[in-house]
């Protein structure tokens, strides 16, 4: 277990050193807060879909991976990503019910962003460091699996947040992650990804995709230089984000990750995602809908600082009694 919790600190590092560079860029005013859309745009709406499109056409087309090639398997992935969201949500509104938060004062922030981890950039990092085997498909999986959790965002997430049904649209569920799932399951089960995942195209996608995660975690080292600077700390917020995002809530996915009879990559995937900080998602809806932007602001810096110390612990346990690695 030593070994593995060594490998798992080792395999947080490259993530912090992201941060680090889009912190002291920030600092240095080498990228404006203003350019910040622009990038995320290019990483969020091309980068990351040809991420996706790559690794699965990787694994479900081109190597035929039986597993994840079935139906039946890429639905137990989606649904255990909208599962363990439901279950981190859930879990983080009774932390804030019983510190007798309420609307306009952090409820519906605090519960969705103690709720939610980083589900896409903070992870991929992590599995191209533990996962280095040639043929491995973790994160072909961990793609498939995200689908749910971008369903539960752009959905429960946003009823949640907006604080009722009323502003949700189908335009909120059209984004490029989702829709390239979706588009490259499609290929995948019907057998024309054969005739899709060509060479040139396969190694346009990989070279473009490669970008996304770096990009995404370096804008992400800017926020949270800007987050450091815009708001007034609360330990008592602080100490609650803390408990529930990296202790609560990892606890209770590791549980259903060891109740559900689901194949063990996708049990893999759900070891590892317990283990992750908050998302800055749900920051960027609390500034949206009308939530408490620097509630939101101080669950996800101080996860995100304390979860180098817990991510490789709760990942030693998940892969000691939940889905060895």
């Amino acid at each position: 277990m030593f070994d593995l919790v060594l490998n798992s600190f080792f395999a947080a590092i490259p993530v912090f050193v992201f941060f680090g560079i889009g912190f002291w860029l920030r600092y240095k005013k080498a990228i404006a807060p203003e350019h910040d859309n622009v990038i995320l745009q290019l990483a969020m709406d091309v980068g990351y879909p040809c991420l996706i499109f790559y690794n699965i056409m990787k694994y479900m087309v081109l190597e035929a991976n039986e597993q994840m090639s079935s139906i039946g398997f890429s639905l137990q992935g989606i649904c255990c990503g909208f599962l363990e969201m439901f279950v981190g949500v859930a879990a983080a509104y009774a932390v804030a019910w019983c510190m007798r938060l309420k609307i306009g004062t952090g409820l519906r922030t605090f519960t969705l962003t103690a709720g939610v981890q980083n589900y896409v950039f903070f992870v991929v990092p992590v599995i191209q460091m533990l996962f280095t085997a040639p043929g491995d498909p973790t994160l072909g999986v961990l793609f498939i699996h995200n689908m749910g959790c971008e369903i539960f965002i752009w959905s429960l997430g946003v009823i949640l947040m907006c604080g009722g049904i009323q502003n949700m649209h189908v335009g909120v569920l059209l984004r490029g992650p989702l829709l390239a799932v979706i588009f490259s399951l499609i290929l995948a089960w019907s057998g024309l990804g054969q005739y899709v995942a060509l060479p040139p195209i396969m190694k346009s996608a990989e070279m473009i995709g490669a970008v996304s995660t770096p990009i995404c975690l370096i804008i992400f080292g800017c926020s949270l230089y800007d987050l450091t600077r815009n708001f007034t700390w609360q330990p008592r917020m602080l100490a609650a984000g803390i408990l529930t995002r990296l202790v609560i809530v990892p606890a209770l996915i590791l549980l259903l990750a060891w109740l559900l009879p689901v194949d063990p990559l996708i049990k893999r995937i759900m070891v590892i995602q317990s283990a992750i900080p908050s998302a800055v998602i749900p920051v960027i809806l609390a500034k949206r809908y009308g939530g408490c932007p620097d509630v939101g602001a101080q669950v996800l810096l101080s996860t995100t600082l304390c979860s180098f110390v817990t991510l490789p612990v709760w990942l030693a346990l998940g892969s000691r009694f939940v889905a060895p690695f």
